[in-house]
């Protein structure tokens, strides 16, 4: 059996751990969002460089890829860390009842 204190503690660390998804999902959704309104930008903004159109946009597209597949990569990992903390200490309260 576990004590008292433990399983508070099992308790409070199991709802950190979904307090901390429910923020991941949202940073997910603001950054989704921006990266969509930056293409929409991208596509509709008027041409202020001297530059041939369509470097410009090849390269401000590839600078805003890059910028996003890291986050969303980071994005990946921190659900991916979130997932098995909330195992690993779901499992600990299942190995204490018994």
């Amino acid at each position: 059996m576990m004590s008292q204190d433990m399983e508070v503690t099992l308790r409070k660390s199991l709802d950190e751990v979904d307090r901390i998804r429910r923020r991941q999902i949202v940073g997910f959704a603001v950054v989704l969002l921006l990266f969509l309104v930056q293409a929409g930008i991208l596509i509709f903004k008027p041409n202020r460089l001297r530059v041939d159109a369509d470097l410009r946009a090849a390269l401000t597209w590839n600078a805003e890829l890059m910028v996003y597949t890291v986050g969303f990569c980071t994005f990946g990992v921190c659900f991916f860390i979130t997932r098995m903390t909330s195992k690993i200490l779901k499992a600990i309260e299942l190995s204490s009842k018994t």
